[in-house]
C-alpha cells in the first residue's frame, strides 16, 4: 500500500494506491494532514508540493517513508524545459500521467484549479513546456482587489449568459466566459501544430468544462485524478 499527498494551493489531496490501481482520495485541511496521516497504513509515499515549504519538512520529517517529488527523480518522460528545477511537481505529475495514459502520443494536460496551466508532452515522450494562467477563482478576486468599485463575486462553476445585466453578471460572463473561450482557443492553437493531439482535461471542474470545449473532431478526455495517477507513476520508478 501507498499514498500519494498532493500539497495544493488551497488544501491537501492524499490518494491511497495499491500498484497501479487507485483505492481511495481523500481531502484535508493542511493543519489536520499530519494527524490524519498518522491514520492510515502505508509502506511508502511521495509528496507533491506546490509553495508550502513549511508543511513539506514536517510531512518529511513526521515519516521518514515519504519521497519528495522532484524533477530530479528517475521519470519515464524526458524533461525538455528549460528551468526545469522551478517546473511544479503537479505539472510533471500531470505530464507523467498523459504519458500513462496515452503513452508515444502527443498530449496537451489542462489543469483547471486555482491557476490553469497547459503541459505539452509530444509522441517522443518528451514534455517541452505549456503555459500558465489565472484561474476562474484567481480572476474574480483580482477585479475586487485591484479596483476601487467592483465587488467581490464568489465564483461558481455554472453555464453564464453572455449578456450579464448588472454588474455581479458581468463579472460572471467576463471571468467564466472569457477563461472557457481562452481554453477553447488555446486547444484550437496546438492542434493547429499537432493535429493529431490528446487533450487530457484535469482539475474539479473537468465535467463541467469538457461538455463545454468538446466537439466531434476533438479528443478530448477527462480525468479528475490525472496528477495522482502520474505522481503514483513516479513513486513505483523510484521505489
Amino acid at each position: 500500500m501507498s499514498i500519494v499527498v498532493d500539497i495544493g494551493n488551497s488544501r491537501v489531496k492524499v490518494a491511497q494506491f495499491k500498484n497501479q490501481q487507485l483505492l481511495n482520495v481523500f481531502f484535508y485541511n493542511k493543519d489536520s494532514i499530519i494527524n490524519e496521516l498518522e491514520k492510515l497504513t502505508f509502506k511508502t509515499g511521495i509528496i507533491s508540493n506546490v509553495g508550502n515549504n513549511k508543511l513539506k519538512q514536517k510531512l518529511l520529517i513526521s515519516f521518514p517513508n515519504l519521497v519528495l517529488m522532484s524533477p530530479i527523480l528517475n521519470l519515464p518522460i524526458n524533461i525538455k524545459y528549460k528551468s526545469a528545477i522551478s517546473l511544479g511537481h503537479d505539472r510533471i505529475a500531470n505530464a507523467v500521467g498523459a504519458y500513462n495514459t496515452f503513452p508515444n502520443r502527443n498530449n496537451l494536460v489542462i489543469d483547471i484549479g486555482t491557476c490553469i496551466t497547459y503541459d505539452f508532452i509530444n509522441k517522443s515522450n518528451e514534455y517541452l513546456g505549456g503555459g500558465i494562467s489565472p484561474g476562474f477563482n484567481l480572476r474574480m478576486k483580482a477585479l475586487s482587489s485591484f479596483t476601487e468599485n467592483l465587488p467581490r463575486v464568489n465564483f461558481k462553476i455554472k453555464s453564464t449568459p453572455l449578456i450579464g445585466i448588472n454588474t455581479k453578471e458581468s463579472i460572471e460572463s467576463g471571468v467564466i466566459n472569457g477563461t472557457i473561450n481562452e481554453i477553447i482557443q488555446n486547444i484550437s492553437n496546438y492542434e493547429q501544430l499537432y493535429p493529431e493531439i490528446n487533450v487530457i482535461l484535469t482539475g474539479g471542474d473537468t465535467t463541467f468544462i469538457k461538455s463545454i470545449v468538446s466537439t466531434k473532431k476533438n479528443s478530448i478526455f477527462a480525468d479528475e485524478n490525472l496528477t495522482l495517477k502520474g505522481l503514483n507513476t513516479v513513486l513505483i520508478y523510484n521505489a
